[in-house]
């Protein structure tokens, strides 16, 4: 199954997950996340794109964007690089920090807004991390409630609290409610999506066992053998792709799972485009 093309639009409001190479750490320090958010602030003023909320996990991002007229890819891959930069020269370490494609969905209407803006401001919550979303420090959620008016530097929760009243103070009060309000049916993008295979879902592939398993699986939606899968070298670099994007295997075991290709060959067929 060849790798999908991102879907884009202009003007555009998309929900942007970014996560660590290998689901590793991209934040070590509470330094750290200052820097990330400023550059951000810096790319945001040099983009003219609007944040309308934020969190920062410990091995992933949660970003709502309205680009306004920019490509979306652009402003990402500016922070990112950034950001990396600054990582690597504090850390004295090289390599990819972030996984290399980051996800995205468009939001296409306002009630779909207003509940990624939920589903964002709780993933501490979820998380485990604290019990309610004021708690946490690093996310957009003091703007919407006034608490922290630092916050406003950065998100612009206007618009999102709009949606629940058009008197401000109403507004917060309304969001705050919402917050904790349970809403079923809902299906918004998750860091822990599973891959898909003509529209069936597989559970997250955390080890090479696993990876043996899925291949198969992909070679007989295929209609061909795992080996005849694999000597096909627009296949095999499609689903490496796929399999880099979804899983928790090193560059190790994902050369070793299509025929036992070096690290090196398994890091240049996934920078193709």
């Amino acid at each position: 199954m060849p790798r999908q093309a991102r879907v884009k639009g202009e003007y555009c409001i998309y929900h942007i997950i970014q996560r660590g190479n290998e689901r590793k750490d991209i934040f070590f320090s509470d330094n750290d996340r200052e820097r990330y958010l400023e550059t951000v602030r810096n790319m945001r003023d040099r983009y003219n794109f609007v944040m309308y909320a934020y969190c920062l996990m410990t091995n992933h991002t949660h970003l709502l964007i309205n680009d306004n007229g920019n490509d979306i890819s652009k402003i990402i891959q500016s922070i990112n690089i950034s950001y990396v930069q600054y990582i690597n020269r504090c850390y004295r370490r090289c390599g990819h920090l972030f996984q290399d494609r980051f996800k995205s969905e468009i939001v296409d209407n306002d009630s779909y807004l207003l509940q990624v803006s939920k589903y964002i401001h709780n993933n501490p919550v979820k998380a485990g991390l604290v019990k309610e979303p004021g708690q946490y420090k690093w996310s957009s959620y003091t703007a919407y409630t006034g608490r922290n008016q630092a916050s406003y530097r950065l998100s612009e929760p206007g618009r999102v609290l709009q949606l629940v009243s058009d008197k401000p103070n109403k507004a917060k009060e309304g969001y705050i409610e919402y917050m904790g309000v349970e809403e079923q049916g809902l299906n918004i993008m998750d860091i822990e999506d599973t891959l898909k295979v003509d529209g069936t879902n597989i559970q997250p592939i955390t080890n090479i066992i696993d990876a043996y398993k899925w291949l198969e699986k992909v070679s007989y939606e295929r209609g061909c053998s795992v080996k005849e899968m694999v000597s096909d070298k627009k296949i095999r670099n499609d689903e490496i792709k796929r399999l880099r994007e979804d899983s928790s295997l090193s560059l190790k075991e994902i050369g070793e799972l299509f025929g036992g290709l070096s690290e090196s060959r398994v890091c240049r067929v996934i920078a193709e485009e």
